[in-house]
Order: C-alpha cells, then sequence, then structure tokens
C-alpha cells in the first residue's frame, strides 16, 4: 500500500457491503450485518454522508463519522465536531491509514469553523499523539436501592408519576432547561429522542410542581434470566433543581421490593453517595477494598481545531487577562470581559501559564483545573498565575449523557 495515493470521500449506499466488513473487523461486538447497515445509513447523528471512507487504489481501507453536533459547554450551545466509528481494514492497518483519515477530519471541521472535536476513544494514546485529552471522569455508581434516602419521596410540593402518550414535549423540554446548565450534555437531534422513546423496555417517570413537569428520570430493568435477581440501569435524570432530582431518586429507592442493585453514572463532584446508607449492602468487599460502590469511568477525548477561535467559543465566569504559552507558539494574551474572550499574540509575556495544546482544551472545555494540569506536569504557572487561571478558566466537570 502506498499512502500517499489515499483518498478521501463521502460513503454512498453502494459502499455499504464493504462498510460493514470494516465495521466488523474493526468493532467485533455480536452485532450482525443489518445492525451494522442500520449504523451507517439510519444513525440517529447523522446520515450517511458524514461518513468519509479512505481509498487506496480503488478499494476503500478505512472509514469515519465526522458529526456536526451543538453541545452545551461552559455556558454556550456550541458547534462540535464529533469522531465517531474510525476503523480501519485489517489488510491495512500499521501504515498510518488512520492517521491520515483523522487529519483529513481535522480539516474539515476546520473548514467548517468548529471550535473542538470530540470522540469516545477505543484507545487513548492513539488520539493523545494527535492533539487530544482526556475530559474529567465520571463515575459510574452501583448502589442498593434502599440506601438512597426515604424521606426524599416526601417534598409536599413535587408529585413523581408516570409518563404518559402526550408527555414527550414536557420531557424535551426538561432536558432542554437541564442541558443549558450542563457542561457536556448534546442538545439532541430529534432521531435521538425517537430511538429513546421507542424503547419498548425503559421506563419513564415525571417529577411535577403543580401542573409543570420540573424533570424526569428514565430507567430499564434488566434481568438475565427468569427470577434472576433484577438490576436498574438508570439512563438520565434531568431535573429544573435539586428538590426534583431528590424526589425522583426516592421513586427510583422506592423500587427497592424488585431490584437489588441500581446502576447510575454521575458526574465527578456529584455528591449524591454521600447521601447513600449502606449502598453496598447487597455486596461484601475485600480487605484492601471493603465498601465498593461503583467505578470511575473515562468520557471522551477533546482536542482544539483552532486555539483562538476555541478561547472565543465558549463563556467565561470572570473578567481578567492572562498570558498563555502553547508548546513552542509564541504567547497569547486572552482577555476576558463581559464573559467573553479575545486571543492576541502577546508582545511580552507577563508571568504566562506555560501549558500543552492538548491540556488547553482540555482545561477550556473538559472541566480540567489549571491547578491540576500542573500538578500532572501538563502545565506550569506560579502560583498567582495557576490561582488566577482557575478562576478565568473554571467549569464545572464534563459529563454527558450520550455517547457516539
Amino acid at each position: 500500500m502506498n499512502e500517499s495515493a489515499l483518498t478521501f470521500r463521502t460513503a454512498s449506499d453502494s459502499d455499504l457491503d464493504r462498510l460493514v466488513e470494516i465495521h466488523t473487523s474493526a468493532f467485533p461486538d455480536p452485532r450482525g450485518h443489518s445492525e451494522r447497515r442500520r449504523n451507517f445509513i439510519a444513525n440517529p447523528l447523522g446520515p450517511l454522508d458524514a461518513l468519509w471512507v479512505a481509498i487506496d487504489r480503488g478499494e476503500i481501507v478505512a472509514h469515519a463519522f465526522l458529526f456536526s453536533l451543538r453541545k452545551w459547554l461552559a455556558g454556550s450551545a456550541l458547534d462540535v465536531a464529533a469522531i465517531a466509528s474510525v476503523g480501519v481494514a485489517p489488510e491495512a492497518r500499521g501504515r498510518g491509514v488512520a492517521a491520515k483519515l483523522l487529519l483529513h477530519l481535522h480539516a474539515k471541521a476546520d473548514a467548517r469553523k468548529a471550535s473542538v472535536t470530540m470522540l469516545y476513544a477505543f484507545r487513548q494514546g492513539f488520539y493523545a499523539r494527535h492533539g487530544y485529552a482526556p475530559v474529567t471522569s465520571s463515575r459510574l455508581l452501583r448502589i442498593h436501592p434502599a440506601s438512597i434516602p426515604s424521606a426524599w419521596r416526601d417534598d409536599v410540593e413535587i408529585a413523581v408519576r408516570g409518563a404518559r402518550s402526550g408527555d414527550r414535549t414536557a420531557i424535551v423540554d426538561a432536558y432542554a432547561r437541564a442541558a443549558r446548565q450542563s457542561h457536556g450534555w448534546l442538545a439532541r437531534p430529534d432521531a435521538l429522542w425517537d430511538g429513546a422513546f421507542a424503547d419498548e423496555r425503559r421506563t419513564w417517570m415525571l417529577a411535577t410542581r403543580g401542573k409543570r413537569v420540573v424533570g424526569y428520570a428514565a430507567w430499564s430493568l434488566v434481568q438475565p434470566q427468569p427470577h434472576a435477581e433484577t438490576r436498574m440501569v438508570v439512563h438520565e435524570v434531568a431535573t429544573d433543581d435539586d428538590a426534583a432530582r431528590r424526589a425522583l431518586f426516592g421513586a427510583i429507592g422506592a423500587q427497592r421490593d424488585q431490584v437489588t442493585e441500581i446502576e447510575v453514572q454521575v458526574d465527578a463532584r456529584d455528591p449524591l453517595d454521600r447521601a447513600l446508607l449502606d449502598a453496598d449492602r447487597a455486596r461484601f468487599g475485600t480487605k484492601t477494598l471493603e465498601h465498593a460502590i461503583g467505578e470511575v469511568s473515562a468520557g471522551p477525548m477533546v482536542r482544539l481545531v483552532d486555539v483562538a477561535r476555541a478561547v472565543a467559543a465558549r463563556r467565561y465566569p470572570s473578567d481578567g487577562v492572562i498570558d498563555i504559552a502553547i508548546d513552542d507558539r509564541p504567547p497569547l494574551r486572552v482577555t476576558i470581559a463581559r464573559g467573553r474572550a479575545k486571543a492576541s499574540v502577546a508582545d511580552r509575556a507577563r508571568s504566562p501559564l506555560v501549558i500543552a495544546r492538548g491540556a488547553l482544551g482540555a482545561v477550556l472545555y473538559g472541566g480540567l483545573s489549571t491547578s491540576d494540569a500542573a500538578r500532572i506536569g501538563a502545565a506550569g504557572a506560579d502560583a498567582s498565575t495557576l490561582a488566577r487561571a482557575d478562576v478565568l478558566f473554571a467549569t464545572p466537570p464534563f459529563f454527558s449523557l450520550d455517547s457516539y
């Protein structure tokens, strides 16, 4: 294979058999041909022509989606170039095909004026070499339902009921309100909602205050065989406020007579686990780990498409000025006023924040503080500069309900 001969184009229907063949070799999970085909032609995040293919001597040797999505990040709904389903044919691996395809996608994202690219990495090391950095991790809690305070059901202002056939709009609107307050939630397209509501195994519960829907929870019950223990997988909880969230978790805990364990993913700073009593009561620990109630889970990786564009795209909690030295580029002066930033070349940098480009992406969009970046050797500055950067660039932890 001569890598210099690689060309790229968007996929077409006539490519599907070859695409499924490559996808099966790259992602050897139980999905069959028809399900993989639907992944290409009926993906809820974008059409088939969002899929790019790499061609060598007339043969497709790799594929990857480049979706145009909107995410709520640091107070703004931003255009994000989301990369997914990167797969290379077995005979083409180890020859730089994936790297060349990725560079092509980065160029397309730049042409679209996207601020960042994001992806869920199969192996992070490959993408780290191309400027990506991990966002903050989340926590996957596995807890006993009886550990959720039963008093959370007693708020007289909030009632919890099952969803009805006409509640779709109220659920979608509740999600949209919660997403605007998030750092990482997707502005969901209708097709993604269609798939969620079509899932017959999913239970939807609504929290209401008077006649107004103020949140919802969605879960599924998992039982490997009849009469075996039942687990609950909580897909999402979206609410206007903490009182509604507590009421919905109270309803989740009320399933204790049917459910032996609840699985729910929360962000890195969520205090839910501190409200639980004996969350692991159905399990035993070990000498070194007595009370395990979950796992740490990595999220997506983020890359800045264009540094100045990415600096200007988001909102900021505080105003100020800071100089940043990124890799071996001339230092930038970032000036923040009324929550918006502008980057310009600094003639003489004053106590700059020295940071790698990948780490800067994690600081601006991935929920990483500059102080934590310094602790892991990805940034450096004097104490006062680090403290100022922490304030200027602060975001909540990155957390998303939807992967791709």
